[in-house]
């Protein structure tokens, strides 16, 4: 039961509670002062619109306007919230555009793992295989290889980049993952090419001072396993700095604190501005595969293009 007093209560019950057509309705009558003329906005035959307006009322359970007068108008008690009605019409357009845009932003939107040092030189050039051909929010996590991994595997990402030993390119992907090989790239030894006299002192004396990965990080092993063993026995390798980002060795090495072993990739702008020396003539190198990769099954439609647009660039066959 609606007690007179509470009109206004019950206005502001309705602001939450009526469709957004209905508003709308109200306000084409408002506005065009004729229920006929209304219809015709709304596009709709005016029985149809006058059974909608019945309906409005039932619902908030009071006559709104006012069919004696001409033009028509809303009731004294009701016309003073028009202003209300007007901008709680136009808020309600806005949201529902925010909605929707934000909707498809969510349905057009992934999250790619990235190993550190594919972040930094190689996954803008991955990404643009596929952005420029698809329209896709992307949002990029860069993490060591074993969280990118987790990431993937937690559904926290849809992609994952990263880098492969020779072993693992050429092995089966696991059975729950599948994988498009993108390329290949050296994995080098660099030191600062203002100090290599530095270099040849330590090395003369039988040490060999390195910027080291942690042995249980990807690229710790990578180094441990492929390369250590290359090294001249008798020589002693000294880890004079420990770090599991490629970057910060990148820079050590560029201080002149060791030698270091990077992606060519990242190293590449120092080399060609003199800041570094490439060492591969005197020490071992490895190759890396750059893979990306993705949980098998259960995929989005963008994802599928995306996808598909990087089997493109497969290198492999």
């Amino acid at each position: 039961m609606l007690f007179p007093g509470d009109n206004m209560h019950n206005m502001h019950i309705m602001r939450f509670q009526m469709r957004l057509e209905w508003l709308e309705d109200i306000v084409a009558v408002m506005e065009t002062g004729s229920f006929n003329a209304a219809a015709t906005r709304r596009n709709v035959t005016q029985p149809a619109f006058s059974r909608r307006i019945r309906a409005i009322e039932d619902y908030v359970g009071t006559e709104l306007f006012d069919r004696e007068r001409k033009p028509v108008g809303l009731k004294p008690s009701i016309a003073t919230h028009q202003d209300e009605i007007k901008q709680l019409v136009a808020g309600l357009k806005d949201l529902v555009y925010e909605l929707r845009q934000q909707g498809r932003a969510a349905n057009n939107r992934i999250v790619i793992a990235s190993q550190h040092a594919i972040t930094a030189a190689r996954a803008p050039a991955i990404v643009e295989m596929f952005s420029g051909a698809i329209d896709v929010s992307i949002r990029l996590r860069s993490a060591n290889r074993d969280e990118c991994l987790a990431l993937l595997v937690t559904k926290q990402a849809d992609l994952l980049l990263n880098y492969q030993s020779a072993s693992e390119a050429n092995a089966e992907a696991e059975g729950y993952l599948e994988r498009v090989n993108l390329g290949s790239e050296a994995f080098i030894p660099v030191f600062a090419s203002h100090s290599i006299g530095l270099l040849n002192d330590f090395y003369a004396r039988g040490e060999l001072p390195i910027i080291a990965y942690p042995g249980d990080a990807f690229l710790g092993r990578i180094f441990n396993d492929e390369l250590l063993p290359q090294i001249r026995s008798g020589e002693f390798v000294r880890q004079r700095i420990v770090t599991a980002l490629t970057l910060a060795a990148l820079q050590f090495a560029i201080n002149a604190q060791g030698v270091a072993w990077v992606p060519e990739s990242i190293a590449a702008e120092a080399i060609r501005a003199g800041l570094l020396f490439d060492l591969r003539d005197v020490l071992p190198f490895t190759t890396l595969t750059i893979a990306a990769m993705r949980l098998a099954g259960g995929h989005t439609d963008i994802q599928n293009l995306i996808w598909a647009e990087i089997v493109k660039h497969r290198v492999d066959g």
